[in-house]
């Protein structure tokens, strides 16, 4: 009796003949259809997620609160200014230096206040006790307790004449609120080059911030701050310096913060073609080769001298 031989296994081409062979781990280019892993790129390799590192001025500040609360105030305010320009970690740092610079600063003027009036009262002790010595017995040839100076004031006033004092190493920058005020409007970020700007509550009228150094297109005159900020001023409006000179008034912007002191400026003023008006404050620092200057312009209807006003009482000159 004949028997069928059995029907062989199939046996599965081989690559190259006629059966696909899937390339990469068999998903097409590493992966085919299917999403890489968190984290892969094509291949198969891993490119590591990058952190958004710490703002320094932002650690400086909260360092600092501890020990010097002015330094954490105007680093506070710095350091917010660049979080929002560059995103990086850190504000709540900042804003923690801030306060307690704040409120080292009030700690302090409270202390001093009552140090001045523990030594008035003193003084008036002293005096009630001394009218009751015999004169034959007690003899005073001068009152240890004749001085009653009090501090001067933080900050004080950065004059012309006063910026040949500065240290060459000092770097003069604008703190900036304008940064934590919900109501003004980022209308350009910060360039990289110190200038960036803002439209206030308004939205009539832009302000325009600029820092940086004074190059080799600004002359520096030695020992004369004016001079050189005329000079500054004449190459920010293309003209010269003695059309400056001649149209230029004196100005302040706040020193440091609001109400501790006030910086010299030159203001220029005027129309544009558009009837926007504006003003343009400057100031130049020769021993520093840096200069700094803001620009309010307001459109038809803007509040130009009220916004000026608010920007150089509120967006102070720092020198640290």
């Amino acid at each position: 009796m004949s028997q069928t031989p059995p029907t062989p296994p199939s046996v599965p081409p081989a690559p190259g003949y006629g059966a696909p062979v899937p390339p990469g781990d068999g998903y097409g280019n590493g992966y085919g259809n299917a999403t890489p892993p968190y984290g892969a790129q094509p291949g198969g390799s891993y490119s590591p997620v990058q952190e958004p590192r710490y703002n320094v001025l932002a650690i400086v500040s909260f360092v600092s609160a501890f020990f010097l609360s002015l330094v954490a105030v105007i680093t506070g305010h710095m350091a917010l200014g660049q979080i929002k320009r560059t995103a990086e970690k850190g504000r709540g740092l900042a804003i923690a230096g801030l306060v307690l610079g704040y409120a080292g600063i009030v700690g302090g003027i409270i202390t001093i206040i009552a140090l001045v009036v523990m030594a008035i009262a003193g003084i008036g002790l002293f005096a009630t006790i001394a009218t009751n010595y015999d004169s034959d017995d007690y003899s005073y040839t001068s009152d240890p307790f004749s001085s009653t100076a009090v501090p001067d004031s933080l900050g004080g006033d950065l004059t012309f004449e006063a910026g040949n004092d500065l240290d060459a190493t000092t770097v003069a920058q604008f703190a900036d609120p304008f940064i934590i005020d919900s109501e003004w409007t980022v209308a350009s970020p910060d360039d990289g080059n110190g200038n960036w700007s803002y439209l206030d509550p308004s939205g009539l009228c832009t302000v325009s911030f600029h820092q940086g150094g004074l190059g080799d297109t600004v002359p520096v005159t030695a020992g004369d701050d004016r001079a050189t900020t005329t000079s500054f001023l004449a190459v920010v409006l293309d003209t010269d310096d003695s059309t400056i000179a001649g149209k230029a008034t004196d100005s302040t912007i706040s020193y440091n913060f609001e109400d501790a002191g006030l910086v010299d400026t030159l203001l220029m003023q005027g129309t544009d073609a558009d009837g926007s008006n504006w003003k343009l404050a400057g100031r130049a620092f020769g021993e520093l080769g840096s200069g700094l200057y803001v620009d309010v312009t307001c459109k038809s209807g803007g509040d130009l001298e009220s916004v000026y006003d608010t920007v150089t009482t509120k967006a102070a000159i720092t020198v640290f």
